[in-house]
């Protein structure tokens, strides 16, 4: 897998994390911006960074069952992963019709959890498609926790200021779909490339 292909995939995954940590931003009640981005970094970053080691180690468990389709899985699974960003992307969501601020701390210790699980799901589906694609998982788990956690610390800073205009500036809508189809041309790539 090139270094090309590894930023790619980083980039796509991140966005999810970029976009809860610029919407979290926006609704933030705190006012503790340094804080709020150093969790969305630790919590965004370190799920981005496991996730796919699991996701690779279930599907070396059925490795031996698959051998032959490895390249067909993992076409599947990044197709799935960038098929759902760029239908998100697409699809007009009922917060932005009806943006209420939750009364809780979204980025306390506990509050994080669930939407760095959320976000990170997607960092499974491409850690077992590198698995089947027979990639090591290192570099791109590596890759994409660091640049993950560099892109939600970016999002808190971002959402920050991008409050003060609205939510109607930041075009989250488009970032998923760009994300989404870098995915999937690399699970296509792997498909047509063997």
């Amino acid at each position: 897998m090139s270094v090309i292909e590894i930023l790619l995939i980083s980039l796509g995954v991140s966005i999810d994390a970029f976009s809860v940590s610029v919407s979290g931003s926006f609704c933030d009640r705190t006012g503790k911006v340094l804080r709020n981005a150093s969790r969305a970094a630790f919590y965004f970053g370190g799920f981005q960074f496991l996730m796919p080691f699991l996701g690779f180690a279930a599907a070396g468990l059925f490795s031996g069952f698959v051998a032959g389709y490895g390249h067909w899985i993992a076409f599947v699974l990044l197709g799935f992963v960038g098929g759902k960003m760029i239908f998100d992307g697409i699809q007009k969501r009922k917060e932005e019709e009806d943006p209420d601020c939750p009364l809780y701390d979204f980025f306390g210790w506990k509050a994080l959890i669930l939407p760095a699980v959320a976000t990170s799901i997607d960092a499974f589906a491409i850690g077992a498609g590198l698995a089947f694609a027979h990639h090591q998982p290192l570099v791109p788990c590596l890759s994409m926790g660091i640049i993950t956690g560099i892109i939600s610390f970016g999002g808190v800073y971002a959402g920050r200021h991008l409050a003060v205009w609205g939510k109607r500036l930041f075009p989250e809508r488009g970032m998923l779909f760009a994300g989404g189809t870098a995915i999937f041309l690399v699970g296509l790539k792997i498909l047509l490339v063997r």
